[in-house]
């Protein structure tokens, strides 16, 4: 299985989503039959130049939406539970259960507006770089959408690219995209359950891999505000998009 099929399987990402309530939908949701294909400066072969990486260009600079209060707060996933796999090449079907460790924490909610509604800000598209020995794995998070959000469900989709780059040559090795159906449930107060199916992709767009998890994650924190994220000042964008959505109603005083 390829390097990156293992990291959406495992389903390490705690992705953001992206704004727009006006977007979320009901019911369930499908996966791409096909994606775009990569970038032709991104794809195998290709010297890698990080001035070819997406980056957010307009209205998508600053970009919020609404969470679930009971979804707000810092989360710890300990191990998943891999139950279905499909291989698009071989047509093979692998439904065994495998609990694999798969820890990692996350956070969720960014602000919090006056009328108590808590806001979360959508990085989206943006990249990192990991030092894998004689690679550079790099990490590009494309996109992330809320679906559904409801008092006991959220739904969001996201889409994360991965390149493999040897370090001796700055050549890319091997481009795929991943794509993530995720539906994180409440439990309790201190517990919820997240549910993934993922779908991985060649440089081409066409469908390597499919498949499905499910994980518990435990309550470390509940909500704190997060004033600076990657360097931007959280509360001066958190004020500049209620203005310009119209909803000053919902400055918070600071």
């Amino acid at each position: 299985m390829p390097a990156f099929a293992i990291l959406i399987l495992v389903g390490i990402y705690f992705a953001f989503a992206a704004p727009c309530e006006g977007r979320l939908l009901t019911g369930e949701v499908e996966h791409a039959d096909v994606v775009p294909p990569i970038e032709g400066n991104l794809r195998p072969g290709d010297i890698f130049d990080r001035g070819n990486l997406p980056s957010k260009t307009g209205r998508g600079v600053n970009d919020w939406y609404r969470i679930p209060s009971w979804l707000a707060g810092r989360w710890h996933k300990e191990v998943q539970t891999d139950y279905y796999r499909f291989n698009y090449a071989t047509n093979a079907t692998d439904t065994s259960t495998r609990v694999q460790k798969a820890s990692s924490d996350g956070t969720w909610g960014t602000q919090k507006d006056n009328q108590g509604n808590i806001w979360q800000f959508d990085p989206a598209p943006y990249s990192d770089l990991v030092d894998a020995g004689d690679e550079t794995v790099v990490q590009i998070v494309r996109l992330c959408e809320p679906i559904e959000s409801t008092v006991d469900r959220f739904v969001k989709r996201s889409i994360d690219t991965q390149l493999r780059v040897d370090k001796a040559t700055g050549k890319i090795k091997s481009v795929e995209t991943g794509e993530q159906i995720t539906v994180i449930t409440p439990q309790s107060d201190v517990l919820i359950k997240r549910e993934t199916s993922s779908k991985v992709f060649d440089h081409t767009g066409k469908p390597l891999l499919k498949g499905r998890s499910f994980a518990y994650e435990n309550r470390l924190a509940p909500f704190t505000p997060q004033n600076f994220y990657r360097g931007q000042d959280m509360r001066q964008l958190f004020q500049e998009f209620l203005k310009l959505s119209g909803i000053t109603a919902f400055l918070p005083a600071w």
